[in-house]
Parts: C-alpha cells; structure tokens; sequence
C-alpha cells in the first residue's frame, strides 16, 4: 500500500503544474504539433530529439528551438 505524504498547497500547485505541462507535451507529440511543443519551451531551449535508441548522436538537435523549426510559424 502506498503511503500518503502531506504536501503544502504550494507543492500541490507545482505538481499540477508539472502534469499540466507534460500532458500538453505529450498532446502535441501525438498530433505531431511541432509548434505547440516548442510554445512549451523558453526561446533559447536547446531540444534534441533520440528517433534511434542505440544510435548516441541525436537524429535532429535545434538551438533557440522556437527560431530554428525548419517551417514556417503558424
């Protein structure tokens, strides 16, 4: 049985925050919404992508994410 650990009303709020935030993640990659998961990061997030597990080097890596989609922004 799992034990219950009191948590402060602020704790509870940054919990829900972080769900929230990887939920709408995990939203966009299933509607392959590139430019909604990139409006979940900061401007100079450097987001590398592991399409291949055994491979070590990234199949794709972009600085300043949200300048560097190969498409234009909606």
């Amino acid at each position: 049985m799992t034990k219950h650990v009191a948590v402060s009303a602020g704790e509870a709020a940054d919990r829900l925050a972080i769900r929230e935030l990887i939920e709408a993640y995990a939203h966009c990659a299933d509607r392959r919404d590139a430019h909604g998961q990139m409006a979940l990061f900061t401007p100079d997030t450097h987001f590398v992508v592991y399409m291949n597990a055994k491979d070590p080097k990234p199949s794709q890596e972009l600085l300043q994410a949200r300048l560097s989609l190969p498409f234009s922004p909606i």
